[in-house]
């Protein structure tokens, strides 16, 4: 064999083998978006919580068109409807003291109640991620500044608060709560944020963004703000919860949405004084409050678990 062959089968011999695509390979091969969809869906109480959920939507804003009760302050005395009706099939939930439609009225107040819920998150994100990721990144006077605020308004009682600002300030509408449980809503974030920028300003892919000439404003939006986007996320899940908790806590006492408009909240309010009468006037929309905050929450922890860069594969 001449030294032109040795070295040709010497460079064969040299070479790995194809290597198989095995079902191993291919799971190493996913996306980070779609480990963490997998992660997310291999928890079953966090999947049970996210279905109850999509549900409870879709039956609070599409129900009532496709189911025909749409009319919740419609009185059906005249038709037959009577009062303190058990749950039948034309009135599912039966009807009040008035004759009301209770299943109507608990799809409207649905609506009121998510709305408000996820409408003051959404205004307490922005502004706890504006104030946390200001004070995180430039540290010093303005950090000062603005934890020295955030801990005055952690320091006043919330409730005692909201129920005199809502006397004075607001009308009652679910636009005026929304924005009042928003302006006290967001100092956890603001906190969670401020951490998370603090642990990631100094990270190499910042360093190295800022020696390529990027300014203050894109580090912070544009690099550092989507590395601490788990914690938002899983954060912002939970206090659709705890504000849905809150409007019903305000609407219980009078200080939060009144008549016309219904939520979950006045309508325990309204059906305590019937409790020997008929009971489901309370209980149903505690039931419904107790299991839709309770969907959050698990959405939320299984949205802690997905994000967890450290946990390992289930």
């Amino acid at each position: 064999m001449d030294s032109s062959e040795q070295l040709n089968t010497t460079i064969f011999d040299d070479e790995e083998p194809i290597i198989e695509l095995t079902p191993a390979l291919v799971q190493k091969r996913r996306s980070q978006g779609r480990i963490i969809f997998d992660r997310f869906l291999s928890n079953r109480t966090a999947m049970v919580g996210a279905i109850f959920l999509i549900l409870m939507i879709l039956i609070c804003f599409l129900g009532p068109t496709i189911t025909g009760h749409n009319n919740p302050d419609f009185l059906h005395l005249a038709d037959g409807g009577g009062t303190f009706s058990p749950p039948s099939l034309r009135f599912p939930l039966g009807t009040d003291d008035v004759g009301r439609d209770q299943f109507a009225r608990a799809m409207d107040g649905g609506q009121v109640s998510l709305i408000i819920g996820l409408g003051s998150m959404a205004i307490s994100i922005v502004l706890g991620v504006a104030i946390g990721a200001l004070a995180g990144y430039f540290g010093g006077i303005i950090d000062n500044i603005l934890m020295r605020l955030t801990d005055v308004v952690l320091s006043v009682p919330l409730y005692l608060l909201l129920f005199v600002l809502s006397t004075a300030l607001t009308d009652h509408s679910p636009r005026s709560v929304i924005l009042l449980i928003s302006i006290f809503g967001w100092t956890t974030m603001a906190r969670l944020v401020r951490s998370e920028f603090i642990a990631q300003k100094e990270r190499e892919y910042v360093m190295a963004a800022r020696t390529i000439g990027a300014k203050n404003f894109r580090l912070m939006f544009r690099h550092i703000l989507p590395n601490a986007a788990g914690p938002i996320i899983v954060n912002a899940t939970l206090l659709i919860g705890n504000n849905i908790i809150l409007e019903s806590v305000l609407s219980f006492f009078g200080f939060g949405i009144q008549p016309p408009y219904a939520t979950w909240g006045n309508m325990i309010a309204y059906g305590q004084g019937f409790m020997d009468t008929d009971p489901l006037l309370v209980i149903i929309p505690g039931l419904l409050i107790f299991l839709t905050v309770l969907s959050f929450n698990l959405v939320g922890d299984g949205l802690r678990d997905a994000l967890d860069p450290y946990m390992t594969e289930r």
